[in-house]
Order: C-alpha cells, then structure tokens, then sequence
C-alpha cells in the first residue's frame, strides 16, 4: 500500500485521473488472469489430492506416486 501511495499522489486533473484510471484497469486486468491462472492450479492440486487419497496404500500405483512425489 505505502508503494501505491508514493506513486499515485493526489489527483490534481482529469488527465491525472485518467492516467491512474488506465493504470488500474491495465493491472486489474493482469491481477484476473494470475488469479484465473492461481485457480486452474489449485484446482488440479485438489484433484490430486483426493486422486491420492483414494489409492490404497501398497498399491503399485501408490508406490509410484509415492517415490515421484506426486500426491
């Protein structure tokens, strides 16, 4: 926050204004795309993890997940 406010002072015209509008929008949009991207990845760490989960311990396919480090 303390970066932004160095940044982005008082706003002093409509041209300023705008300036920091388009900055905002150009990040935002940035910011929705890693997090859609944060979401895709998550997402597959879930499904892994219950996949783990339903394997029986001992079983070759728990074995071989097991020693790659997937879970």
């Amino acid at each position: 926050a303390a970066l932004s406010l160095r940044k982005y002072g008082p706003i002093a015209s409509a041209e300023q204004r705008q300036r920091y509008v388009d900055d905002f929008n150009a990040e935002f949009q940035e910011y929705r795309r890693l997090r859609a991207l944060l979401d895709s990845v998550n997402s597959k760490f879930s499904s892994y993890s219950v996949q783990w989960k339903l394997l029986s311990p001992g079983s070759e396919e728990h074995e071989v997940r097991k020693e790659t480090g997937v879970k």
